[in-house]
């Protein structure tokens, strides 16, 4: 079965080959027998026979083995043969458990666009319910702060009144007391003097004629003040009247400016809008970074000693860096030996289409800019900006596609802002022969 299965296997041309040449070997046996049988003489027939059965018999060893040789070299080829279908078989199963990898980095990259989408959903969900949140809160607060204002202002503006007229009305009253015991005083006198009424009746009426007229005169003057006052009542509504007005102008103005602290917080929602697209943009800078990798995968079956790339990483956090070029001294990969670690240089190999992806992590609050360089030339920049207290450690990723030439020379530079972080390889450079 063996023997079988290396014919199966074996070039149908070299068996031709072999058979041939042993055909050859056994005429040139013969030829050689018909020429010896010629030069000998019939006396030594017998021995010449005995001679050529030998050399058969030798012939028939060295054919022997010949075969065998072929049979160890049929194995040896079998054995070759069956050793490079098991390599076939393991290149096999290589791919495919690269097929069921990029099978399943496919599924992760559509379960982060659901739940990017999910997000922005729920983000959106979130703002419209907190616009009509602090809507209504601001409007209940206003009107809630408006009729304080209004209440208080009407009862101090009530108790002054009610003081004033209390005021009045008891000088009034003591006015009226006044008179009444002028006129009880009068009174008592008359009865006391009764009796002399007949004597001093003519000066009695004229005193007392005098004195009615003195009382009209200040009832009348009592009269023209009362008119007086009222006047002057009228004239204090008329001033709490204004007063009323200028309260609801500063409510105007009170307005006024709750309609501009609603705008301000209107613009802070669209500012805090603005970054959650921000970070909507870095994810999906992720997930292209994801798909290029997905890509460099499906393009595993090219020649290993062509393929062209690096990783490279931070050595440790940096808070003061703020010139000069970016160093990623943490080698992580290097085929071809295109990055230098010392210079944080990448010096192209060979011409071609490369691809280049940085993320430069920025530290606690800092903001870090940074640009990626082709021969001095700026190509692309990066940008992990923090806008507050609430921020912290923000990524800059971006990724660039650039045709290089041999010797071409493309680095990550500061570009503005300072320092950057790392937490394992988070702070990255790379870049790979497309």
């Amino acid at each position: 079965m063996v023997f079988q299965s290396s014919l199966d296997h074996f070039p149908l041309q070299s068996i031709t080959m072999m058979l041939v040449c042993i055909i050859a070997i056994f005429l040139s046996f013969a030829r050689a027998d018909t020429i010896s049988s010629f030069l000998t003489d019939g006396e030594n027939k017998t021995s010449t026979l005995l001679e050529v059965e030998d050399q058969e018999w030798n012939d028939l060893s060295i054919l022997r083995q010949m075969i065998n040789q072929e049979t160890v070299i049929r194995l040896a080829l079998v054995k070759n043969v069956h050793a490079l279908v098991s390599d076939v078989n393991l290149m096999k199963k290589s791919f495919a458990a690269s097929e069921t990898t990029i099978s399943g980095l496919q599924q992760t990259i559509e379960a982060l666009n659901t739940l990017v989408y999910s997000l922005q959903k729920e983000n959106s969900e979130l703002k419209n319910s907190s616009i009509i949140s602090q809507t209504r809160m601001m409007e209940f607060e206003t009107r809630t702060q408006t009729l304080n204002e209004s209440v208080s202002s009407l009862q101090d503006k009530l108790d002054i009144n009610q003081m004033e007229s209390d005021e009045k009305r008891q000088e009034m009253f003591n006015k009226t007391n006044s008179v009444i015991a002028d006129i009880k005083i009068e009174l008592r006198y008359l009865s006391v003097t009764l009796f002399d009424f007949k004597e001093h009746a003519d000066m009695e009426t004229e005193s007392r004629d005098n004195k009615y007229g003195e009382l009209e005169h200040y009832f009348n003057s009592s009269l023209n003040e009362l008119k007086s006052e009222n006047f002057q009542i009228k004239n204090d509504v008329t001033n709490l009247t204004a007063k009323v007005q200028n309260v609801e102008d500063s409510q105007s103005e009170v307005k006024g400016e709750l309609t501009e602290n609603l705008n301000r917080t209107v613009t802070k929602f669209e500012t805090q809008f603005k970054t959650s697209e921000y970070e909507r943009l870095k994810l999906s800078s992720t997930v292209s970074s994801l798909e290029v990798a997905q890509m460099n995968m499906s393009k595993s079956r090219c020649d290993v000693s062509k393929r062209i790339g690096f990783t490279a990483t931070v050595s440790s956090t940096s808070t003061s860096w703020n010139s000069g070029t970016l160093v990623f001294p943490g080698v992580i990969t290097n085929a071809g030996n295109g990055y230098n670690p010392s210079t944080g240089v990448f010096t192209a190999p060979t011409a071609g289409v490369y691809v280049f992806f940085v993320n430069v992590q920025s530290y606690s609050t800092n903001s870090i800019f940074t640009a990626v360089v082709l021969n001095g030339v700026t190509k692309v920049r990066t940008m992990a900006y923090s806008n507050g207290s609430s921020d912290h450690y923000d990524a800059g990723p971006n990724l660039v596609v650039l045709t290089l030439q041999k010797g071409d020379r493309v680095w990550v530079k500061r570009y503005s802002g300072q320092g950057y972080y790392i937490d394992g390889p988070i702070t990255t450079f790379s870049g790979f022969l497309f």
